[in-house]
């Protein structure tokens, strides 16, 4: 068994850890041209977390401050989380740019021709205008998506921890109250023990006391046959 001392360092050193790998790097500059593969790391780091969670929380169930062990567990997943989501959302960012470059790009030579038609001027502006609207409410759009998932990704995280907490101390409290409890179970098994053996006792000493009468009786009949013969024998 590991000593309490050893447990309360280990634990220590885990909650540092988690502190220090709660200062969230910063997320590198991802173009268009490396967002794939940036995408990719997102995801090797999410697997990557989840595993070591995996791996913390069974290192935390052999040990005597399980709470904070998994609490700082579940922080290093969730920093983890954190940082492949900034890197998910950079490749995003950089895809969604060099699309509408591209777009731009594509309006202004559309626009550049237009520009001969001076009937087709105004025609021309109103579309891109347009077209930029859209594309700035499409950003906005997905850009309140992706932060209503993370809220609800945080809630849900927060809310498994806190019903993970109350089970341990659910079972903590069980344990106290079977602890309490234990002394008056002996005291009620040992009631019933000793009623049982005076119950087998009564049994016995009716079972005795029965034989003794038959005793008797077969000897008060033996003497009696034997006087009869006596007197038939006269």
């Amino acid at each position: 068994m590991k000593s309490p001392i050893r447990s309360a360092l280990r634990l220590c050193l885990l909650l540092l850890s988690s502190a220090l790998e709660a200062q969230e790097a910063p997320v590198p500059r991802i173009t268009a041209d490396n967002a794939p593969a940036a995408k990719a790391r997102a995801k090797e780091i999410r697997t990557a977390a989840q595993q070591r969670f995996e791996s913390d929380k069974a290192d935390c169930n052999t040990r005597m401050l399980a709470i904070g062990c998994l609490s700082a567990a579940q922080d290093r997943r969730a920093e983890s989380v954190r940082q492949a989501e900034a890197i998910q959302r950079e490749a995003n960012r950089a895809e969604r740019d060099a699309r509408e470059a591209k777009l731009a790009e594509k309006e202004a030579r559309r626009a550049a021709r237009e520009k001969d038609d001076e009937g087709g001027r105004p025609v021309a502006e109103a579309n891109y205008r347009e077209q930029g609207a859209k594309r700035a409410a499409e950003r906005e759009a997905r850009q309140a998506a992706e932060q209503a998932r993370l809220d609800s990704q945080r809630s849900r995280v927060a809310a498994e921890r806190e019903a993970k907490q109350r089970k341990i101390e659910e079972r903590r409290l069980e344990d106290a109250r079977r602890a309490a409890a234990a002394p008056e179970n002996a005291r009620k098994a040992a009631e019933r023990k000793r009623k049982h053996a005076e119950k087998v006792h009564k049994i016995e000493q009716r079972q005795r006391d029965y034989a003794e009468k038959l005793k008797y009786r077969e000897a008060e009949k033996a003497a009696e046959e034997a006087r009869r013969a006596k007197a038939a024998a006269k």
